[in-house]
């Protein structure tokens, strides 16, 4: 597999090797993970912060360099992290916005990778892009920041939503990094016999999963005095209203007070609430794609929203890691939110507590 260095300050190729296949590559929607590869020259002309460029027919990869170790008389070993951790940072949010969801995360990649008025902080080379339309009203408290990435994990979940990211190139040569803004429901379903899935594990937590909330006006409110209640139906949606045949037969619900500025934004708050629990389980499989005939698989992909089928249960969930050992072929496949391992549940509680 040859891999290209390029320079994080303009795109020059800095070098090319050759990785063995001793490598590893994690893509995750969650935490932001290392991946590893093992290189066939003992120098490299690139340093800690430059890009590698996977140039290999598979899932498109291009990396931040977080580390070079080279021994005497031996391989080199290159660790570095997905493009997309750029946007592992906490950013302020305005007080409010209403429009198109895609249209909110771009606005905090440009105003901190592209209009920071900082040049240094700036990346001449982003570029994004809208694909999707997906509105929504936001309110927020005052002085309150976010992670990008934290925010682009919630919004897959509210508003189907999710990024992904392209070389772009100019007359040979590499111009742009284009991060785009797409759409993660892409109309996968799943079915766990699938011929192309092996080493199936299921890690269900056999809790019943939040289905219902109430959320009751404040005493104070003057404008909105009514109560609204949400459901999660049995097919994945979020409704006002909800027919018996669509209805979770087991009720788990929760009450919330609402203030007048939190009208608007009470189907998002209520997505959230319902999906998040909804996602609390953990199943993992190789998918082959070597032996997949199937067109719409090839859009399997970190922050895709899929419909598996598991004996008598189905389960709306998101794709929230992949991991590509040694080949492209095949990829380790992790659907929903709860993690196994505890390095994942570390890293995750360090997030969540920040």
């Amino acid at each position: 597999m040859q891999l290209i260095f390029l320079s994080e300050q303009d795109l020059s190729v800095l070098d090319y090797a050759y990785a063995t296949d001793d490598f590893n590559i994690i893509l995750d929607a969650l935490v932001p993970q290392k991946s590893k590869f093992t290189l066939n020259k003992q120098s490299l002309n690139a340093k800690v912060g430059d890009l590698l460029l996977v140039k290999e027919k598979g899932y498109p990869y291009i990396g931040i360099v977080t580390s070079i170790n080279s021994e005497d008389d031996g391989p080199t070993k290159v660790e570095s992290k997905d493009y997309l951790s750029l946007l592992d940072v906490d950013v302020p949010l305005p007080t409010s916005f209403s429009g198109n969801s895609a249209q909110f995360i771009v606005n905090l990649i440009n105003n901190t990778f592209k209009y920071s008025g900082d040049t240094y902080q700036n990346v001449s080379y982003l570029e994004t892009a809208i694909e999707v339309v997906k509105n929504c009203s936001l309110t927020y408290e005052a002085d309150k920041k976010e992670n990008i990435l934290d925010l682009v994990e919630e919004f897959s979940k509210t508003y189907g939503i999710r990024l992904e990211y392209e070389m772009v190139l100019n007359n040979g040569k590499f111009y742009r990094i284009k991060i785009k803004v797409v759409s993660a429901k892409i109309g996968i379903t799943l079915k766990s016999t699938l011929g192309t899935i092996t080493e199936l594990n299921v890690n269900d937590t056999n809790e019943i999963s939040l289905n219902k909330v109430y959320y009751i006006p404040k005493a104070e409110n003057t404008t909105h005095t009514n109560q609204v209640v949400y459901y999660l139906t049995n097919d994945g949606h979020v409704v006002t209203t909800a027919p018996a045949l669509k209805r979770i037969q087991k009720v788990k619900m929760k009450y919330e007070f609402y203030g007048d500025k939190d009208y608007d934004s009470l189907l998002t708050k209520a997505t959230k609430a319902l999906v998040d629990s909804s996602l609390q389980h953990n199943i993992t499989f190789n998918f082959s794609f070597l032996t997949n005939k199937i067109e719409a698989l090839k859009d399997l992909k970190v922050g895709a929203i899929v419909k598996f089928i598991h004996e008598d249960k189905t389960y709306e969930t998101i794709v929230s890691k992949m991991e590509f050992k040694g080949s492209f072929n095949t990829a380790k496949v992790t659907l929903g939110e709860y993690r196994l391992s505890l390095t994942d549940k570390l890293k995750l509680f360090d997030r969540r507590d920040k």
